[in-house]
């Protein structure tokens, strides 16, 4: 199943499932203690039914208050409108996967200086921590670039969700990649972690729905001025799973509840400008568009 989280124009949030192409039927106007993504995770985890099952069992205990995604899509799109789809969960943290997950030709990583290749090759992938919820944008908000830097790129990608440890559910969503870490690894850190680093949405997708996000398609169109100024395209090959994407980043570590990952994908040619709008766009999920402001 494919769940949204939706503001309607009482103001009211609402978990919501895509029931029918089109259709969203609101789990909280059923039951008011279904609001989040993780109140599913955390019945899952306990009583050990799908995610999906449970949404279902909500589902059948009477008539829920329905929505429609095309609607509430154009509703998103404008900055001001109260009704509209918002982030579909409240991540605890934020990681980012970096080169190494996606598979490179042989020609290109024999074209790699050495310090990228050595983590190329590496048993273990690069992950960065880039921060929690807070810097966390929804699927129509605005993403950051920041003041201090003129390489600031928008990335695509498929991102992982884990409960407690365990990839749960598949979405996607920018990780705007900052250009500092590209003149000195010494700031690696701000270079990841500032206000809208990072997108989700405009859902999340269980396994039950995405058994296999790998071989989808993905690409990524930025607007400036209305003119298309760059586009790219990609699948999400990966050389390490994303079973092993999540190993890696829970090895060693004891982290919170809920952790989202970003993969590594889809990069775009030249650096954001404010103003911008960067649409991504991955098959089976959906797509995020967001607009890019100074911070």
């Amino acid at each position: 199943m494919r769940y949204y989280r939706i503001r309607d124009d009482r103001g009211d949030i609402h978990l919501s499932v895509e029931t029918h192409p089109g259709t969203l039927s609101s789990l909280t106007s059923l039951n008011n203690d279904v609001m989040d993504f993780r109140d599913l995770l955390h019945v899952s985890h306990i009583s050990g039914l799908s995610i999906d099952d449970i949404a279902r069992n909500v589902l059948s205990s009477g008539d829920a208050e329905t929505f429609d995604l095309e609607q509430l899509t154009k509703c998103s799109r404008k900055a001001n409108e109260v009704t509209r789809i918002i982030r579909p969960l409240s991540p605890d943290e934020i990681w980012a996967g970096g080169i190494g997950n996606y598979a490179v030709p042989a020609e290109g990583v024999a074209e790699m200086p050495l310090i990228t290749k050595t983590a190329y090759e590496a048993d273990r992938p690069p992950i960065m921590y880039k921060g929690s919820a807070s810097r966390l944008a929804g699927p129509f908000d605005s993403i950051g670039i920041r003041a201090d830097t003129e390489t600031t790129v928008a990335e695509g990608e498929l991102v992982l969700i884990v409960y407690k440890g365990t990839l749960v559910a598949y979405s996607t969503g920018n990780e705007v990649a900052g250009g500092l870490m590209g003149e000195t690894l010494w700031w690696m850190v701000p270079s990841k972690g500032f206000k809208g680093c990072a997108s989700l949405g405009p859902c999340i997708v269980t396994p039950e729905t995405m058994p296999d996000p790998t071989g989808r398609d993905m690409s990524l169109t930025i607007i400036r001025d209305g003119k298309e100024v760059g586009n790219s395209t990609n699948t999400t090959t990966f050389r390490r799973s994303p079973t092993q994407i999540v190993e890696w980043t829970m090895a060693h570590d004891s982290p919170p509840d809920l952790v989202i990952i970003y993969t590594g994908g889809c990069v775009a040619d030249g650096p954001l400008e404010a103003g911008d709008v960067v649409r991504i766009s991955l098959d089976g999920i959906g797509y995020v568009e967001n607009t890019v402001e100074l911070v």
